[in-house]
């Protein structure tokens, strides 16, 4: 059995707060809204999905805090601290001991695109309400993908200040990331937050490349950290 396989079946502990965290946090965070149908009113699909998910507005703020908290909370159940003894065993175990880091990266990341894939689905439900024009465009997808990679990179950078400090600090620290971002879009930066609203679609590239990188230096950093705790 691979550490991999063995990850997941630890998660099986924690699967009802998993789906809360999952299916019934977007569904309520999307409830929320609406008695702001209105503001999605003859807008396209796209056009809808950008001012609801591609910057934050004075009106969408709360929806934005309360779909970063959502997030917070899943990186904490995914990588919660395993028991000295399994981490122990694994790295006795298995040759090649970077793969029980590697492994937790991997898993948060399919939970993170999960996250996104399933705020989108609610979201498109209140544009059904709104009586939004569904015109499928493939932007929406790349919106989706910007976003959960924008995600992925601060449960990475939250993992790097958890390794070297602890896991409240990081909390903390990434909950006011998140509220400055909220606060003041700063879209030409790695970390932007206004997202698909906020630079023209020339840049996607240029910004997928740079955030790109910045996930391989973070997660080999984070191996590097994990190994170096893990034997001293």
């Amino acid at each position: 059995m691979t550490t991999f396989s063995l990850e997941w079946k630890l998660l099986r502990d924690d699967a009802l707060k998993i789906s809360c965290i999952c299916i019934v946090y977007p569904l309520c965070t999307t409830l929320l809204l609406l008695h702001m149908t209105s503001l999605f009113d003859g807008l396209t699909l796209r056009q809808a999905f950008t001012a609801l998910l591609g910057h934050v507005e004075d009106l969408t703020w709360m929806y934005w805090t309360l779909l970063w908290f959502g997030y917070v909370i899943l990186i904490q159940i995914i990588w919660k601290p395993r028991s000295t003894s399994f981490s122990y065993n694994m790295l006795l175990r298995y040759p090649t001991k970077s793969w029980f880091w590697l492994n937790r990266l991997l898993i948060l990341l399919i939970f993170t695109a999960c996250y996104v894939a399933i705020t989108y689905i609610m979201s498109f439900f209140l544009f059904l309400k709104a009586h939004v024009t569904l015109q499928f465009d493939v932007l929406i997808v790349l919106q989706a993908f910007i976003l959960c990679i924008n995600m992925y990179c601060h449960a990475l950078l939250w993992k790097i200040i958890e390794l070297l400090f602890s896991a409240k600090i990081a909390t903390v620290l990434l909950i006011v990331l998140f509220f400055a971002g909220i606060k003041r879009s700063a879209p030409y930066i790695p970390f932007y937050y206004g997202l698909m609203g906020n630079f023209e679609a020339n840049m996607f590239a240029i910004i997928l490349v740079i955030e790109g990188l910045f996930i391989c230096l973070m997660c080999l950093f984070i191996v590097r950290i994990g190994l170096k705790n893990d034997y001293h």
